[in-house]
């Protein structure tokens, strides 16, 4: 199979895309594929990179300075991560987020083994939601990023731990919704959030403003964002264990009213 993939298959490119190509063999032909078959063609070569543990290749061309991506792998190993995430239940980001784009994208060659392929990949299964949203509950303890970032002035700490959150946040909307998505890199957001039915309201908006408002209103927002967002856990996934959340919200980050006394080592030190 050759299939299209990423912004271009989701119509969603612009003048800044690289076009994405994915083929599938039955076994890769390294030999073939170092050999640079595009510059024949046209397309300029400029890297190359083997990933034999994945069963995997992917060469990098630009034409006429658009980038062009072609990736390589095996059938064999697309089957066994959909069973991985869709029958075992494994929470692989990678993995997910190869059948979101296999299930987007355009079967340029070898239509109808797309087609073969792409039946048995179920709805995104309950199991796996759980899963997701339980793995993305790692969040910091209350008045961390206020009092350890905003309050010493570690600005970047701030938008880092941020950044974190709110991607935590958007895999588990993702697991919401049964959307095959891993917020790894978290472009395209607006797209992927106007495909969720269940989502706290004006979500991108509200995000687009955590970043160009002030630090401080940002963090008040990023809370009452997880708020809404365990509220909808509880509702539509109860099964979940929110334990993990009630052991973080438990302590705070706070100054200490009082120095501590030290107790002095026997030795002196």
């Amino acid at each position: 199979m050759a299939l299209l993939g990423g912004s271009p298959a989701r119509g969603l490119s612009d003048r800044y895309s690289d076009m994405d190509v994915v083929l599938y063999w039955d076994r890769l032909d390294a030999d073939w594929i170092k050999s640079r078959p595009l510059e024949p063609l046209g397309l300029r070569f400029v890297t190359r990179l083997d990933m034999p543990q994945h069963q995997a290749m992917l060469e990098i061309y630009t034409l006429e300075g658009l980038i062009v991506e072609i990736g390589h792998s095996t059938t064999a190993s697309l089957k066994q991560e959909i069973n991985e995430v869709t029958g075992e239940c494994k929470v692989e980001p990678p993995a997910i987020n190869t059948i979101g784009g296999f299930l987007d994208a355009w079967a340029v060659h070898g239509a109808e083994r797309y087609r073969e392929i792409r039946k048995t990949i179920p709805a995104y299964p309950r199991r796996l939601a759980v899963k997701v949203i339980e793995h993305n509950l790692g969040f910091f303890w209350k008045g961390c990023l206020r009092n350890q970032g905003l309050g010493r002035g570690e600005i970047m700490f701030v938008y880092d731990g941020m950044t974190a959150m709110l991607k935590r946040l958007i895999n588990i909307l993702a697991a919401l919704n049964g959307l095959y998505y891993w917020a790894g890199e978290p472009r395209w957001i607006e797209h992927w959030h106007g495909r969720m039915k269940r989502s706290p309201k004006n979500l991108w908006p509200r995000i687009v403003r955590m970043y160009r408002g002030a630090p401080g209103k940002a963090l008040e927002d990023l809370e009452a964002l997880l708020n809404e967002m365990l509220s909808l856990v509880k509702k539509h996934f109860p099964e979940a264990d929110l334990s993990r959340v009630d052991r973080f919200k438990a302590l705070e980050v706070r100054a200490t009213s009082r120095k501590p006394k030290l107790k002095t080592h026997p030795s002196g030190r």
